[in-house]
């Protein structure tokens, strides 16, 4: 019998120059949970339209990384090198250059938007003038700064957040004083956290949460392999895709449709569609941007199938993308 080891957090909440921010202190309850690997197969369930959405202040790097079901997205420009930082936004259809709208937490030296839900809440993480990352969320004019009480001390700290649901719950990771990565669930209201560990192997990160708690993300196994993860009602379950050599989660919607990004066995990254994922029908559609030259990465996905991600074009640059389905279920 595999375990869970549940952390549950009691929380006080400070203001920290204008932003609030989350802390709190743990203890710990197990949860007896069982794991199982259905079997899959490869194939094409549904054909897509891509567009390309770059913000052109940065044409060079863009990411897209969430979605709503309402198609607007988050991600956000520059490569994070000097005069290039990390620039947040959020984006409306149509998509043109005026619907682009900067979203960067205050004062910092870079900002990621990796998640907007359906209540218009923006979460994502970012850099402090010290070198320290911190998860955030924007909602209603309020910034709201996390930071995981066992993420490590001092600056350089890490802790970030990449989905956040209508219930306020957002998951992301955090690296201990040993550096490896822990993932997390966090309150957003109360600031109070709660620890995911996959058994088996560790380095987990948390990157999607669905309306109804299910969790996604990806871990090292105890071959050192990266694969995905889904916790649904207290049971994890470990998926790669066939034959990768990685395989990562990175979005999830509430019926458990999952997208992600997997490495072949030429070292080539690729997104991928994967469905029913824990029943006999389960199926992996590979993603890939037609205009990419070695890489894409899916890494949102919304009720309508709608997904978006990035990739890197011939030319060396990376560009955002909202891939439709051509005939939508």
């Amino acid at each position: 019998m595999l375990r869970l080891e549940r952390w549950i957090a009691a929380a006080t909440l400070t203001v920290v120059g204008g932003a609030l921010t989350a802390c709190a202190s743990t203890t710990l309850q197990a949860v007896p949970t069982t794991s199982s690997v259905p079997t899959s197969e490869i194939r094409s369930t549904l054909s897509f339209t891509f567009t390309t959405i770059d913000d052109q202040t940065d044409p060079t790097f863009n990411e897209v990384l969430g979605l709503n079901n309402e198609g607007k997205l988050a991600g956000f420009y520059g490569n994070g090198s000097a005069g290039h930082p990390n620039r947040g936004y959020v984006v409306y259809h149509p998509y043109g250059q005026n619907n682009f709208r900067n979203v960067n937490y205050p004062s910092a030296a870079d900002t990621q938007v990796t998640s907007v839900n359906n209540k218009k809440a923006v979460a994502g993480f970012y850099i402090d003038g010290n070198g320290s990352t911190f998860g955030f969320v924007y909602t209603g004019g309020i910034w709201s700064s996390y930071k995981d009480p066992n993420a490590a001390k001092g600056n350089g700290s890490v802790t970030e957040i990449f989905a956040i649901n209508d219930a306020s719950l957002a998951v992301g990771f955090y690296k201990d004083k040993s550096g490896k990565s822990n993932a997390f669930e966090v309150d957003v209201p109360l600031g109070t956290y709660q620890g995911i560990r996959p058994p088996g192997g560790n380095n987990a990160v948390a990157t999607g949460i669905t309306g109804r708690g299910d969790v996604a993300g990806y871990m090292t196994n105890a071959s050192g392999v990266t694969v995905g993860f889904l916790l649904r009602q207290g049971t994890y379950t470990r998926f790669s895709y066939p034959a990768a050599t990685s395989t990562k989660f990175l979005g999830v919607t509430v019926h458990d449709q999952i997208v992600g990004s997997y490495v072949d066995s030429a070292g080539a990254t690729h997104g991928f569609l994967l469905t029913n994922p824990l029943e006999e029908s389960i199926s992996w559609q590979p993603i890939d941007e037609p205009n990419a030259a070695g890489l894409t990465v899916t890494t949102g996905i919304n009720q309508h199938d709608q997904i978006v991600g990035y990739y890197v074009d011939r030319s060396g640059n990376t560009n955002g993308f909202l891939a439709a389905p051509a005939s939508p279920r």
